[in-house]
């Protein structure tokens, strides 16, 4: 009664929904495991194997990260900045009288606002942030860019497109970020080479810094023009006495948690608020003069390090100054605002530098078997990092009971068509190898992977069918899932992603665009919501079919990795193979 009642449903779907395809899927938003009287086949004959990216594209990425991360397995990625800087207007006038306040510098963090106390002041949750220790401390330092980012090749007569990888090269050669950085020389002018820009007495700005989670407070101020110091001032814009007096000072506005750094106002005075009005006159003039900024980071005695995703593209830099406009009859204060990120027009380069361990690159040369997909173990890894590549039903084979002759299909695909099954779910199931992963923190597992179409470079029919949102957008699309699923201690234990639609389609679609077997790919994934492709430096080379050169660049911001049971899994119990091993389930309803 049951099957026939879902039949019912069935054409019920087929006939007020679907207009393209012979069998429409039911089911697909079963989030949980009950399956009532559908049958359920598990795919015999899967192929997957793991691939190392090697070097990735990184420039102007949506998301970039910033600091250390050390994978106990995996092993270590240091990663820098660097970005080009835009004018908010042009041909600026500054005025007369000019004297320059402070400099200020502004990335917010990812973070969730909590409770705000009687104070005024709100507590944060911080997102993103990567690292045993979140609040290690590391040093921090800002100097001006001086290498030119093209958006053109100049080795190709600036007629293709200019993509820069992630060890500081592009496809004009190897470039030397940190050699070519540009400091001041303690007197406010370019050196290259020279002091660093964020030189505030504050150590929390330079050389003690860390990902802080505390709410940024700005209070009001003002330029001592004797001395040159920025003073407290109270309601009455009276200097503050003694400035250390912190209950007298003047809320002027409030951050949520980020970078925030004062840099070196002399430099800014000289270089933005004198410079010659040419510089100043386009954007294009402005990034050929002031080439941007580049932030390095470098680990500090005694201290691991911590890793941020940033969106350098909320970031903030202002020149804060006094001067007389015309028409005024004294100086007033002022903010002339610089854009930092592809948001101002501009480039970034993302500069990854990943150190594997000794134990990942034996254990992924192991695991490498692209002949029968046979592997132990799969590894995903974000960054320079590794992707898994997968045949759903195995190779092109010749089944004399199905074709004539050799066919382009897997017997055992030609076997399930044969059949005429009604799909009614279907998905994919990797467990994560535990023992493997034991030396990890619960941060440093993927919170999800993504599975795609590699030989299309495109995202599965699923993604486009699974229109649920998260008010964490990095966790929408959760029928499609992925997303990690962990134990009582928090340790992952395995990624479900379901791919009802695109089984439907290889197994009951007349359409042969839709019914091809392609090649699919699985790698973690920083935001779902993000599926555009960058570029391997080296494209993959294939036994069968042809190389890939593109992969989704979500996971090139992300830098999380995990160990998975493959389709062969060793060292385990037989019924613990039988559980864990790479599996795709398919539950069908027999047509009458």
């Amino acid at each position: 009664m049951k099957k026939n009642l879902a039949v019912l449903f069935l054409v019920f779907s087929v006939v007020f929904i679907s207009c393209d395809q012979d069998f429409n899927t039911i089911g697909a938003d079963l989030v949980g495991d009950e399956h009532f009287d559908f049958d359920k086949y598990n795919v015999q004959n899967l192929k997957a194997y793991s691939v190392s990216t090697g070097e990735v594209q990184t420039n102007n990425l949506p998301i970039n990260p910033l600091g250390f991360y050390n994978n106990p397995y995996f092993g270590e990625t240091k990663a820098n900045f660097v970005t080009q800087a835009a004018l908010t207007a042009v041909q600026p006038n500054f005025g007369t009288n000019v004297k320059i306040e402070n400099v200020t510098l502004y990335v917010p963090y990812f973070s969730t606002a909590g409770s705000t106390d009687s104070n005024g002041e709100t507590a944060y949750v911080l997102d993103s942030i990567y690292g045993a220790n979140k609040e290690s401390k590391m040093k921090l330092s800002v100097y001006e860019n001086g290498y030119f980012i093209s958006n053109l090749d100049p080795s190709s007569n600036f007629e293709d497109e200019q993509r820069y990888y992630n060890n500081s090269t592009s496809n004009s050669g190897a470039i030397d970020f940190d050699g070519l950085k540009i400091g001041h020389d303690g007197n406010g002018m370019p050196q290259q080479d020279g002091t660093r820009l964020n030189d505030s007495s504050d150590p929390a700005e330079n050389d003690q810094f860390f990902f802080n989670k505390e709410e940024i407070v700005v209070y009001n101020t003002k330029l001592n023009t004797t001395t040159g110091v920025l003073e407290y001032i109270d309601l009455n814009g009276d200097v503050i006495i003694p400035q250390s007096d912190v209950t007298s000072r003047v809320v002027k506005g409030r951050l949520a948690p980020g970078i925030f750094l004062t840099l070196n106002r002399e430099y800014f005075k000289k270089r933005i608020l004198e410079a010659s009005s040419n510089n100043l006159f386009s954007n294009n003039d402005f990034r050929q003069y002031f080439k941007g900024l580049y932030f390095k980071m470098e680990q500090i005695a005694g201290e691991e390090g911590a890793m941020a995703m940033l969106n350098f593209n909320n970031a903030n830099l202002n020149v804060n100054f006094s001067s007389i406009n015309t028409g005024e009859v004294s100086a007033t204060s002022k903010t002339f605002s610089i854009k930092l990120g592809v948001n101002g027009g501009g480039n970034t380069v993302s500069l990854q530098d990943f150190t594997p361990s000794s134990t990942y690159s034996t254990d992924l040369s192991a695991n490498l078997n692209q002949t029968t997909g046979q592997n132990a173990n799969l590894f995903v890894k974000g960054g320079k990092g590794a992707v898994v590549y997968m045949d759903l039903f195995g190779g092109d084979l010749l089944n004399a009971d199905l074709v004539a002759g050799p066919n382009g299909v897997p017997d055992e695909l030609d076997e399930i068509r044969k059949k005429g099954w009604l799909i009614n779910d279907a998905y994919l199931e990797v467990y994560v190898d535990k023992p493997a992963m034991s030396g990890n923190s619960k941060a440093q597992e993927p919170e999800r992977l993504y599975l795609f179409d590699a030989t299309n470079q495109k995202p599965l029919v699923d993604y486009s069918f699974d229109a649920s949102v998260s008010t964490n957008s990095k966790r929408s699309k959760v029928i499609l899932g992925g997303i990690v699923e962990r134990d009582a201690s928090g340790k992952a234990v395995k990624y479900k992603i379901r791919i009802t639609q695109h089984i439907n389609n290889l197994i009951n679609s007349p359409n042969f665009n839709l019914n091809k077997n392609v090649k699919l790919g699985l790698c973690v994934i920083e935001n779902i919501g993000e599926v555009r492709n960058y570029f391997y430096k080296d494209p993959i080379d294939f036994l069968e079919g042809p190389n890939i050169k593109i992969f989704p660049v979500s996971s090139i911001t992300a830098q999380q990795g995990v160990v998975l049971y493959g389709t062969n899994p060793t060292g385990l119990s037989p019924e613990d193979t039988e559980k864990k091993k790479l599996k795709l389930t398919i539950h069908y309803t027999k047509p009458n």
